[in-house]
């Protein structure tokens, strides 16, 4: 079972795809459930913008998007002016690594939710803390 909301805006005069949401039942993760989703309401937007505390959710937009960002490498000036028209749209700030600090007010998951690959970047690299309700404000490049 999974379920999916999303709204649609222009951002620094780019049509924008926003996952607003997407529940899966964890008996479906890592079959391609959630690709299969996003194809779903994909338009042909050039930029698929989420807020999100999951790890495992940042990694299923990777693998949707030719790239991401936040990442490793320094985010370019035009995606951070996306991510901050983003940001505007959610009535929040972002610091400079695109986190929200306590923006869902804790861990809004029963349990730490974890990625080998993704949840140390979350943790060293955005200095996110999850139990704080940080989340980071993610765009795609399709």
């Amino acid at each position: 079972m999974a379920m999916r909301s999303q709204t649609r805006s222009i951002f620094s005069g780019i049509p924008s795809l926003i996952l607003e949401g997407i529940a899966i039942d964890p008996s479906l993760h890592g079959k391609g459930i959630y690709g299969r989703l996003l194809s779903e309401i994909y338009e042909g937007e050039t930029i698929l913008c989420l807020r999100t505390q999951n790890p495992r959710v940042y990694a299923a937009l990777e693998k949707y998007c030719r790239t991401i960002y936040p990442k490793e490498e320094e985010t370019p000036k035009a995606i951070q002016e996306i991510q901050k028209s983003f940001a505007e749209s959610l009535r929040c700030q972002i610091d400079e690594n695109g986190v929200v600090k306590g923006y869902y007010g804790n861990l809004f998951y029963g349990t730490e939710p974890l990625h080998a690959r993704v949840s140390p970047f979350f943790k060293e690299r955005l200095k996110m803390d999850l139990h704080k309700g940080d989340a980071v404000l993610v765009i795609g490049v399709k």
